[in-house]
């Protein structure tokens, strides 16, 4: 087999079992990106069953906080349906 063969097989093999971008954790930076906010704030939401944004996960030898992208953006998702939801109530007199 040659090198050329190999090197192709290797990579199909890769594409194949890495996950899609969306399937990742990120870190605050990222975060903060997505969701701008304080930290404060974020650390409020944890707390806060009303909220429940998703908790982190502490990955490495690092100790930093990191977050399950999926689980973000269903919070995301969520949350913007709720907003829609209360947007299109009649408004209480």
């Amino acid at each position: 087999m040659s090198r050329s063969a190999i090197k192709t097989m290797a990579r199909r093999a890769t594409a194949v079992t890495a996950p899609p971008p969306e399937e990742r954790y990120i870190n605050r930076q990222q975060l903060r990106v997505l969701v701008p906010a304080s930290d404060m704030t974020l650390w409020r939401w944890q707390r806060n069953p009303n909220v429940a944004f998703p908790v982190p996960v502490k990955l490495g030898a690092d100790g930093f906080n990191y977050w399950w992208l999926p689980t973000v953006r269903e919070w995301m998702r969520r949350r913007e349906e709720r907003s829609a939801q209360i947007s299109d109530s009649p408004d209480q007199e």
